[in-house]
């Protein structure tokens, strides 16, 4: 039999999704860790956006008590000012004035955010690749 990646994943298929659905789980407690953690520097950026403009986005306020599973709900406003460009898609419904403040904050108070995306984001791709690694081989 020929040595291929496709005979590798199929081979160790079980001990691979194994690995990534541990890797996954792991992504989720760091990420409930690190939710608990920011959540202070979360109470920061909203004083600063109330000192600017007087009062919270009505984003954060539907979502600020919402517990981990809304958390990324609650950040959704500063994380779409902080990534988007004004008057994009995405932006359609912030005013201009507070995705520049958000945009111009020094980074202390928005790193937590961008880690907050790239953890998301390495959750996505390992479940996507946990599912392709159990399901794929079956259509191969």
């Amino acid at each position: 039999m020929k040595f291929s990646v496709i005979n590798f994943i199929i081979m160790y298929r079980n001990s691979i999704g194994l690995v990534l659905c541990l890797c996954l789980i792991l992504t989720g407690v760091i990420s409930i860790i690190y939710d608990r953690i920011s959540k202070n520097k979360f109470i920061t950026l909203c004083s600063l956006f109330v000192k600017k403009f007087g009062a919270r986005p009505a984003e954060v306020l539907i979502y600020q008590d919402g517990g981990f599973f809304f958390s990324f709900m609650r950040d959704a406003f500063f994380i779409k000012a902080l990534y988007f460009k004004e008057n994009s898609f995405h932006t359609r419904g912030m005013d201009n004035e507070q995705i520049r403040f958000i945009k111009e904050l020094p980074n202390q108070y928005t790193d937590w955010l961008r880690v907050k995306v790239r953890l998301s984001i390495i959750g996505i791709i390992l479940l996507f690749m946990m599912l392709s690694a159990f399901y794929l081989p079956q259509f191969i």
